[in-house]
Parts: C-alpha cells; sequence; structure tokens
C-alpha cells in the first residue's frame, strides 16, 4: 500500500470544521470487519434489544484482528495527520443503536485535541441514522446556545431534525472523524444499526492536558472497567503501538476503586 498521508487541506478543513469523511477507505477489509464485530457481540452473549443501544466497552480491544486496526496505514493516517505520531489511543466502543440520537458532544475538552474515528456498518443517510454533525461548534464555548440544541423546539420552534447541520451519507467501508466537542446527533435511524468508533487523542505535553486525561479515563468506571485496554490489545501489541497505550496505562490505577463504586450504585453499566 501506498502512504497514505493527510493533505494540508484536509487538517485545514478539520481544523476550521470539526470533521472529515473518507468515502470506501477500508473498503477491502469491510466484509471480515464486519465478521469480527458480529464475533464480538457473539463471545460476549450480547443480544441485542431492539429498544434500545447495545454497546461494548472497550470493542476492538476484544478481538486480534480488530485490535490491528489502530495499525491500520489508513487509521494512522489519520491519527497521526491530525494528533502527531505519538497520539494517544484511549478505547473503543462497539454499538448496536436504535432509533434517534439528541444533539450532544462527546466532550468539552479544552487542554488537547480528542477525536473519534467511527465506523458504520451498515448504510446510513439522512432518513436512515447518518451522522449529522453542526460544522465549526467544537470550537464554540460551553456557553453557546447551539450546544442546547436537543431542546430545538423550546428554543427555535423546530424538531431536532431540522437544525441545520452537515449529513455524513456513508457505506460500510467509509470512514469518518469528527472532533469530541463537536455537536452531532443522527436522526430516523432503525433498531440495529452497527457501528464502531476507536477514541483518540494527542500525547499529553502538559498538567493541564494530563488532567484532561485522567478525568477521560475515570469516565470508564460507568462502563465498570478496572482497566481501560482490553485483552486482545495489550497481548498483540507491537512495541510500535504499545507507545500510543503508554501513557493511558500509566494513568488508570485509580480505575479499579472507581469501578467499584459504581457497581455500587449503578444497577447496569452504562450504555454510552
Amino acid at each position: 500500500m501506498a502512504e497514505l498521508t493527510l493533505s494540508q487541506g484536509q487538517r485545514q478543513f478539520f481544523e476550521t470544521f470539526g470533521y472529515l469523511a473518507f468515502p470506501g477507505l477500508l473498503k477491502p477489509e469491510i466484509e471480515e470487519i464486519t465478521r469480527k464485530f458480529e464475533g464480538v457481540f457473539e463471545t460476549a452473549k450480547l443480544q441485542h434489544d431492539p429498544t434500545k443501544r447495545s454497546v461494548i466497552v472497550p470493542f476492538i480491544d476484544q478481538d486480534a484482528y480488530l485490535s490491528s486496526l489502530l495499525d491500520h496505514p489508513a487509521i494512522e493516517m489519520i491519527a497521526e495527520g491530525l494528533l502527531g505520531a505519538d497520539f494517544n489511543y484511549l478505547g473503543s466502543d462497539g454499538n448496536f443503536y436504535t432509533g434517534d440520537t439528541s444533539w450532544h458532544s462527546d466532550g468539552l475538552h479544552e487542554n488537547n485535541g480528542y477525536i473519534k474515528i467511527a465506523l458504520y456498518l451498515d448504510p446510513v443517510g439522512p432518513t436512515s441514522g447518518a451522522l449529522r454533525v453542526i460544522p465549526g461548534s467544537h470550537k464554540l464555548p460551553k456557553t453557546a446556545k447551539i450546544r442546547r440544541a436537543a431542546t430545538s423546539k423550546e428554543l427555535w420552534g423546530i424538531e431536532q431534525s431540522e437544525v441545520p447541520a452537515a449529513i455524513l451519507t456513508t457505506q460500510p467501508g467509509d470512514v469518518v472523524v469528527f472532533d469530541h466537542n463537536i455537536m452531532h446527533a443522527s436522526f430516523g435511524g432503525g433498531t440495529r444499526r452497527r457501528m464502531f468508533t476507536l477514541n483518540l487523542a494527542r500525547h499529553c505535553e502538559t498538567e493541564a492536558e494530563l488532567a484532561d486525561l485522567v478525568e477521560f479515563i475515570d469516565g470508564a468506571s460507568r462502563f465498570w472497567l478496572d482497566q481501560a485496554f482490553g485483552p486482545a490489545m495489550l497481548a498483540t501489541a507491537s512495541p510500535k503501538r504499545m507507545q500510543h497505550l503508554q501513557q493511558v496505562i500509566e494513568n488508570e490505577g485509580h480505575l479499579p476503586e472507581l469501578s467499584a463504586q459504581a457497581r455500587l450504585v449503578m444497577a447496569e453499566p452504562a450504555r454510552g
């Protein structure tokens, strides 16, 4: 495979608008990816309930082939192009989605770049659950009114699905990436939409960045995790991959205690 790199234009587009789409980037691998996706759910004996979202966290970490996607030249192109060669891998989630997903952001990080790489394993479009993003909203402050888009009916007299947005129609094998801070949603989807993501961030260099990372790791406790990464991810890690895991491993020592506390107050692990 020829060396893959992000263009300057792509980097500037992401910086300005907060997302990028890569049609067909993993199309040659999509049949095997889909087979492994189904296999992880089967191994976990998790039967999808069509009335609510089903999720496994961490996800790609459960299978050696899926873990190797972190080493794939196409994924490295995105991660290194946006975050640098020493980027941190933070974890992943595998999902069967049901119905609509209201407007939200995955974080409001102020000290470092956090991105999500998403693969949709079923065709999705404007009326069937495609990802919608509000371009440029990743740069808006916490108090910006657009961050309340889930209450669009009260704010502007329109349905959430009518909020102006870019709609990212995708086919299996396409890849999309977006900033954690960007406002995003989906509408009109069915009851069995398959999708998984990889969460990544820049390597921390300052105390503020490290505090952000620790806060992110803390969030894994809602899934009752005692460590951030799954067995296959660690068992098959090359020295190069370990560079992307090490900073999280060095800062996850408090996770078992937090997860134990979560088990005392939650009826089940979180679904998202």
